[in-house]
């Protein structure tokens, strides 16, 4: 896209630009329903323009990072609940490895 200012006279001929004003100012809007045939333009109607998509599929990759996540949480969660005695233990045996790596009698002071 090429996004150059250019001075509402100068528009080429048959150019039109929206605009809108709010609390922040005016700002250029892409319409959903054009206004001169009253046709609905599908994609800005779903999609609210090209930013509209942009911000979708950066929050759709947030949805389905967090999704995959909680996945899992819940699948690990789910195995300790179905087995809690041998998760206790293998964490048990992993300190007992640790502690006995550490060799705590070379230690000098």
């Amino acid at each position: 896209m090429d996004y150059k200012i250019v001075e509402a006279s100068n528009l080429p001929a048959g150019e039109k630009i929206y605009l809108k004003k709010d609390f922040l100012g005016w700002r250029v809007v892409e319409p959903w329903k054009n206004p001169e045939t009253g046709k609905i333009n599908w994609f800005n109607f779903i999609f609210g323009g090209k930013r509209g998509i942009v911000f979708m599929v950066v929050i759709s990759l947030i949805a389905g990072l967090a999704y995959i996540g909680i996945t899992e949480l819940v699948s690990n969660y789910q195995m300790i609940a179905n087995n809690p005695c041998n998760f206790c233990e293998d964490c048990f045996q992993q300190t007992r490895n640790v502690i006995d790596a550490m060799n705590l009698t070379k230690i000098k002071f």
